[in-house]
């Protein structure tokens, strides 16, 4: 379906207009597919392309094992803070070295770090080799990591990993995700605010102080967060060999005259809970956005993805 065509939603008077470059569409609910299980129609890596640094001789050809270090490091004893203690010495106690003052009594709190020494590249023994040097190259990827298969699609494929995204954007809308949690990755809703995805089977919270009382906090960055700002109520992790899914209604930024007057707002199902309803902290873009799959971490794996765009009153 091309942008002159025209999603008919069932029902009186009932007409979704949509435009840009559209998915394939169900024939019923106004649902489009964003993700057709044959290829990456509809969607756009965030780089076609990734860079590497090589280490080389001197002829340009690359040394295996070899590897960037400091060399000519000294010892150097520091206190809690990492200021340097002036006196201090290291001293050989019960075989291992330990901070010492002036007259060699052991130094509470101290700690022995390297400092100083210089940039060098050694060989897989250790031994710095005289003659080498690092490349950098940039390179074709024009998958991104991402593979099409048996109508999923999963990232974390090499050579490189790349975000992926919609070439169309969404204000309001719904949101139905399938997914594989068997390392990180997450959804973005308008390519903007991430619903993380990783392996948080078994995950407990920690406990926390919040107003003179202890209470269970699940942590911001573990499975079914909004990244960094929201925690979920509940951990409805399953295993990661097993299939689960979000389902998001995402209300979008209000404003008047390019002011926002009222933040974005997000409600999440996670394999039939809800575990968010709240507004975004600091979701304050009126711009439409795409739904975007983080690519440049680990091996994810999603399915049957297909959004609802919304009326936006």
């Amino acid at each position: 379906m091309n942008a002159a065509q025209v999603l008919r939603i069932w029902g009186p008077l009932a007409l979704l207009v949509l435009v840009g470059p559209l998915f394939s569409a169900d024939k019923e609910d106004g649902w489009i597919v964003l993700f057709n299980g044959k290829d990456l129609t509809g969607w756009k890596l965030k780089s076609d392309k990734y860079t590497v640094t090589k280490l080389v001789d001197a002829e340009g050809k690359e040394i295996k094992g070899a590897k960037k270090a400091k060399l000519d490091q000294k010892d150097t004893v520091v206190d809690a803070k990492n200021k340097p203690i002036e006196g201090a010495k290291i001293a050989m106690i019960e075989k291992k070295d330990v901070a010492v003052d002036a007259e060699g009594k052991p130094i509470p709190g101290a700690k022995i770090i390297k400092t100083g020494g210089r940039d060098a590249i050694v060989g897989a023994d250790g031994k710095e080799l005289k003659d080498a040097r690092a490349v950098t190259e940039t390179l074709p990827n024009p998958t991104g990591g991402w593979k099409v298969q048996d109508g999923t699609l999963s990232c974390g494929n090499g050579p490189k990993g790349s975000d992926l995204f919609t070439e169309q954007k969404f204000d309001d809308f719904q949101l139905h995700v399938e997914f594989l949690a068997t390392s990180n990755s997450g959804v973005y809703l308008q390519g903007r605010y991430e619903i993380q995805v990783d392996n948080s089977f078994g995950a407990k919270p920690k406990i926390e102080e919040v107003e003179g009382k202890k209470v269970e906090v699940l942590s911001k960055q573990q499975c079914g967060a909004l990244y960094g700002r929201i925690a979920t109520s509940k951990n409805m992790a399953k295993p990661p060999t097993e299939w689960q899914t979000f389902d998001v209604t995402f209300r979008a930024p209000r404003g008047d005259k390019g002011k926002v007057t009222k933040n974005a707002h997000v409600v999440l199902v996670w394999n039939g809970e809800k575990v968010i309803d709240a507004d975004i902290p600091n979701g304050t873009s009126l711009d439409p956005g795409p739904i975007l799959l983080q690519g440049d971490h680990g091996k994810v794996t999603f399915r049957n993805i297909k959004i609802k765009p919304l009326s936006k009153n």
